[in-house]
């Protein structure tokens, strides 16, 4: 419960301020068009599931990152530590944020994404399956890697070099589930789907183990 808490203040923020949403959507939008005026149709379909998965990565590093870097520049962090809450539920209260944010990230940009490209889709269900998955391990990494680098004077910088090598199984894996989902040849799509939801899984269960030392150093 107290994880809820701590989500629905982090939400309540977001929701009256919308500083980083606003910013997430607008990014999206943008390099949506950008991509769409500039690859050939004849091409898109082969090239849309890692231009799409592009948008969600630098989108969600904009946003996802800054759950933890605004308790930073707001003063808030110290208190956030010395709150009857252990650092765990923090760790998930700041996953559930982010899941909320990505969940309203998808519902927009993935309609006008595929849009934009006029992608006919053979399994779209198993395509918003994909991109969620890809999406939630992503927010696991973020979440749980962005307290590392919080005191940081580049965090801005730092955040994504460390990201970026982690997750990078979840990219390959994704642009290959959404790519099978699009084309409709799902023989295969169990196993990248599964090596997403294992290294969600893991990630967040080494998350757990290591955030409290993290969190209060």
């Amino acid at each position: 419960m107290k994880a809820l808490e701590v989500a629905k203040k982090d939400l309540r923020i977001e929701f009256r301020t919308k500083g980083t949403l606003n910013l997430m959507i607008l990014f999206a939008l943008v390099t949506s068009m950008m991509f769409s005026v500039s690859i050939p149709m004849s091409v898109a379909e082969r090239v849309a599931p890692s231009l799409m998965w592009l948008v969600f990565l630098f989108v969600g590093m904009l946003g996802y990152g800054r759950a933890f870097l605004r308790e930073a520049e707001t003063g808030t962090l110290e208190g956030l530590k010395m709150a009857p809450i252990s650092p765990v539920s923090v760790l998930v209260g700041k996953v559930l944020y982010n899941i909320v944010l990505m969940l309203l990230m998808e519902a927009i940009v993935l309609p006008i994404f595929v849009g934009l490209f006029d992608l006919s889709v053979s399994k779209p269900l198993l395509m918003l399956l994909s991109v969620t998955l890809g999406n939630v391990g992503f927010v696991v990494v973020v979440s749980s890697l962005s307290i590392l680098v919080i005191k940081s004077k580049t965090r801005e910088m730092l955040l994504p070099i460390l990201i970026f090598p982690v997750v990078f199984p979840v990219i390959t894996s994704t642009i290959v589930a959404i790519r099978m989902s699009i084309s409709g040849d799902i023989s295969g799509i169990v196993s990248p789907l599964s090596l997403i939801c294992g290294f969600a899984i893991l990630m967040f269960v080494v998350s757990c183990l290591t955030f409290e030392h993290a969190f209060t150093d």
